[in-house]
């Protein structure tokens, strides 16, 4: 089949949702070896490294979800 000058061309690599997905799943990953790390603080900075390592995981995975949603 032959593909006219209006029909859009098939992308080459990922889309900019597929990296931006990819990405986000990256940064969950280091949030995720972050809060392994932060055990070993002492408790009162380590209560508050965590609480910003959840809220940074929560607004990651909403991300994610938002993405995958749309993917749809």
């Amino acid at each position: 089949m032959t593909r006219r000058w209006w029909q859009e061309a098939p992308p080459d690599g990922p889309t900019m949702a597929e990296t931006q997905l990819s990405e986000l799943q990256n940064m969950r990953v280091l949030l995720e070896e972050a809060r392994g790390l932060s055990r070993n603080l002492s408790y009162h900075r380590r209560v508050r490294l965590e609480t910003r390592i959840g809220e940074a995981l929560e607004d990651v995975d909403r991300q994610i979800s938002e993405l995958q949603a749309n993917r749809s």
